[in-house]
């Protein structure tokens, strides 16, 4: 009930400054297509339930689905096309969190095909380095480390990157959403670009965590490069990436160079 409440009030606040920001604005025509949208979310807040989009009983989530819709439905008809997204958040907010819960239930048959792909890749990567190693089970990397100790690498669905090519999908989408103007071909290279960086990325923190074992052994130094690699090396690409983005396609400056003194 307090998301619920928070979701309304975020979306309130937006509808209020929206309101104001465009107050005299001229009134467009009715939107027929966003009305037939919004009759569809209130359908859909119905039905959510026996279609397992949602759990039983029907509640605060499901009916605000249905104010959701009645708001588009309403700003719609009369023409307020500038406040359709604040108040279809909570609509946004709630499908997001029920697609997040699905994804977690299925989580495991989702990533399945991409554990030997992740496995072999980084089979194939370590032998390049030097580790002599070996694969069992399908999804257990092995080698010897320098101390003279085995080192077992399970890899399960969290090292497949999913995680990291959902989030990076998510700074697309408000990316591309912010810069509509953005959105050409050479965009849609750069973010294929994106995508493949983020592969590699998650590649390279398996890889890191592996080397730690090989020069450090099986436990203390792997355990914290297990812990925090992620973050720092999916960090640094995310930086890296979106900084070239905003400065050659978008042609933002992020520091002015200084002008020489005569």
């Amino acid at each position: 009930e307090i998301d619920a409440l928070s979701m309304w009030i975020l979306s309130c606040v937006a509808i209020i400054y929206l309101s104001q920001k465009y107050k005299g604005q001229s009134v467009s025509n009715p939107d027929y297509f966003f009305l037939i949208i919004g009759f569809l979310m209130c359908l859909l807040s119905f039905f959510c339930i026996p279609l397992g989009i949602t759990n039983p009983p029907f509640s605060i989530g499901e009916f605000s689905l249905f104010l959701s819709g009645m708001g588009v439905m309403i700003f719609a008809l009369l023409g307020f096309r500038w406040l359709l997204l604040p108040v279809s958040v909570p609509f946004i907010a709630v499908m997001g969190f029920s697609g997040y819960e699905t994804f977690l239930r299925n989580e495991d048959w989702i990533t399945a095909p991409l554990i030997p792909v992740i496995t072999n890749i980084t089979v194939a990567m370590l032998n390049f380095l030097g580790l002599s190693t070996t694969v069992t089970n399908g999804n257990i990397i092995s080698f010897m480390s320098q101390t003279g100790s085995p080192i077992n690498l399970s890899i399960v669905p969290d090292c497949t990157g999913i995680w990291s090519l959902g989030t990076f999908t998510v700074t697309v989408i408000i990316v591309l959403s912010s810069f509509p103007a953005s959105f050409t071909k050479k965009s849609l290279v750069l973010i294929a670009i994106g995508y493949l960086g983020t592969v590699v990325a998650n590649l390279t923190r398996i890889v890191l965590i592996a080397l730690a074992g090989y020069f450090f052994g099986p436990s203390g130094v792997i355990e914290n490069v297990h812990i925090h690699i992620g973050w720092i090396v999916f960090s640094a690409w995310l930086i890296i990436f979106w900084y070239y983005y905003f400065t050659r396609q978008l042609g933002i400056v992020f520091f002015k160079k200084k002008s020489e003194s005569a």
